[in-house]
C-alpha cells in the first residue's frame, strides 16, 4: 500500500526515477514494506506501516526492522547525490518501543561525503512524531550511480 507519490525535491529526474526503481525492485524492500516518501539532494524520507508480521515475541516492532528502515534511508540519502556505496559500520540507539498499527517514519541525512567515505544520520519517528531510534552509518563509496552532467555536483555537502 504507497501512502503517497513520492516526492522530488531537487533531484535530476532520471536519478530519482533510479532511486524510485531501485527500491521498487528490491525483494527485501518489498517484504517489509518499505516506501520513498520524498527525496532531496543528501536527504531521503521513507516509511514502513508497522504490521503483524513485524512484531516480536513481546507485541513490540522487531528492532530488526527499525534497523533495517534506518539503513535504508541513510543509504538512499547518499545516493541521492549520485553515490553508489555500501554500509561500513552503523548505529543504533533505540528511545521507544513501536506497535502494529503505527506507521515509521525515517528521515535520512548526509552529515559528510568524501571521496570514498559518506557518513549519514537516520531518524526514525512514529506516527505521533515521536523519534523512536536514532541512527548513524558510515558508507564506502563505490562509485557514480549516474552519469550526469557537470553541474550536478555531489560535493555540495
Amino acid at each position: 500500500m504507497l501512502f503517497r507519490e513520492p516526492k522530488n525535491n531537487g533531484l535530476d529526474c532520471r536519478l530519482f526515477g533510479s532511486i524510485l526503481n531501485i527500491n521498487d525492485e528490491c525483494p527485501f524492500h518489498n517484504l517489509i514494506d518499505l516506501y520513498i516518501v520524498e527525496l532531496s539532494p543528501g536527504e531521503a524520507v521513507m516509511e514502513i506501516p508497522a504490521q503483524e508480521e513485524h512484531l516480536n515475541p513481546m507485541g513490540a516492532v522487531h528492532g530488526g526492522l527499525i534497523f533495517s528502515l534506518a539503513d535504508a534511508v541513510m543509504g538512499f540519502a547518499i545516493r541521492t547525490l549520485n553515490i553508489v556505496s555500501v554500509t561500513v559500520e552503523a548505529n543504533i540507539n533505540y528511545l521507544k518501543p513501536v506497535y502494529k498499527s503505527d506507521t515509521l517514519t525515517a528521515i535520512g541525512k548526509v552529515i559528510q561525503s568524501g571521496n570514498s567515505i559518506a557518513v549519514a544520520e537516520g531518524l526514525i519517528k512514529n506516527k505521533a512524531g515521536e523519534t523512536v531510534a536514532v541512527a548513524r552509518g558510515t558508507y564506502y563509496n563505490t562509485s557514480q550511480f549516474l552519469d550526469l552532467p557537470e553541474h550536478f555536483n555531489t560535493k555540495s555537502l
